[in-house]
C-alpha cells in the first residue's frame, strides 16, 4: 500500500487494474479505507483520497468545491473510467459527479449516503466543543459506540477548537445538507451498490431504501448491529459484500438486490 502525494493532492493506493475511487465523510479520513484497500488490492486498483475539507487553500469549502476537487483527481490520475464510492458526504460527492460526468463513472458504491436525508451536527455546534460533547456527536455515528477512542474524541476536539475548522465544516455540511439529488437519481445509468447500517442514525435505512427505489440499476445491502459508517464497524462484512458486488452482482443489472446480514 502505498501513500501518495502530488500536487495539492493526497491518496493512499494498492494493487493494479480496474481504479476504485473511494471517498470518506466530513469527519473522516483517507485511511479509514485502508482494511477496504487491502481486500480490494487483488483483483483491482483501490485508492482513497483524502478531502481537503479543513485546508485554506480549497477555494470553496462546499459540495461544489470538493465535487470539482476531485474531478481534478480523477484527471490528473488520468482515469478514463472508474468505480467511485464513498461514505456519508463522500458518497454524496461520488454521486454529483456520477451526474456530471455519467460516461466516466463505471458503477457507484455509497454507504451512508446524504443527498435525500441526513442528521447533522451543524446545529447546536458550542462555540468551544468538549469532550464530552464530541463523543456523545461521534458516538451517534456507531452502533457500537467502543468505536470510539479516547485519542480519536481528542484530535476531533482539536480540530473543533480550531473555529476556522468549524466553520468550514460546518459550510460543507450546510451545502450538502441544501443539496438534495432525489429528482435526478433515476437518471443515473451506471450499477450502484448501496452498502448500509441497519442501524444507521444519521441516514436511517429508510434512506438506503429510497436510494434504491429510486436508482435503476441499484442493489442494496442492509448490515445488521452497524450504523453510519460501515467500512469503519464492521469492515469483514463490509468488503466482502463490495467485492462480490463488484465482481459479480453488478454485471447482471439487477433491479433490486436486498439483503440482511
Amino acid at each position: 500500500m502505498a501513500h501518495c502525494t502530488g500536487g495539492d493532492f493526497r491518496w493512499i493506493e494498492a494493487g493494479a487494474g480496474e481504479p476504485v475511487v473511494l471517498l470518506h465523510g466530513l469527519m473522516g479520513q483517507a485511511k479509514h479505507w485502508q482494511p477496504t484497500l487491502d481486500a480490494l488490492a487483488p483483483f483491482y486498483r483501490p485508492t482513497a483520497l483524502e478531502l481537503p475539507i479543513l485546508d485554506a487553500a480549497l477555494p470553496e469549502h462546499s459540495l461544489t468545491g470538493l465535487t470539482e476537487y476531485v474531478r481534478r483527481f480523477l484527471d490528473r490520475q488520468g482515469y478514463e473510467k472508474v468505480v467511485l464510492g464513498g461514505n456519508s458526504l463522500g458518497g454524496h460527492i461520488a454521486l454529483e459527479l456520477a451526474f456530471a460526468l455519467p460516461d466516466r463513472v463505471s458503477g457507484l458504491v455509497l454507504a451512508g449516503s446524504s443527498g435525500l436525508f441526513e442528521r447533522s451536527f451543524t446545529r447546536g455546534v458550542p462555540h468551544r466543543p468538549n469532550a464530552a460533547w464530541v463523543r456523545e456527536k461521534m458516538e451517534e455515528v456507531f452502533f457500537d459506540p467502543g468505536q470510539v477512542t479516547i485519542n480519536w474524541v481528542e484530535s476531533v476536539e482539536e480540530v473543533l477548537a480550531d473555529r476556522r475548522s468549524t466553520l468550514y465544516l460546518i459550510q460543507v455540511a450546510r451545502s450538502a445538507k441544501t443539496r438534495n439529488i432525489e429528482s435526478f437519481l433515476p437518471t443515473l445509468p451506471m450499477p450502484t451498490c448501496l452498502i448500509w447500517g441497519e442501524d444507521d442514525l444519521i441516514t436511517p435505512p429508510e434512506v438506503a431504501r429510497r436510494f434504491d427505489a429510486l436508482i435503476p440499476r441499484a442493489a442494496l445491502y442492509l448490515l445488521s448491529r452497524c450504523g453510519h459508517a460501515p467500512m469503519i464497524e464492521r469492515p469483514a462484512l463490509f468488503n466482502w459484500t463490495l467485492a462480490y458486488w463488484l465482481r459479480h452482482v453488478r454485471w447482471m443489472q439487477p433491479q433490486a438486490a436486498e439483503v440482511a446480514a
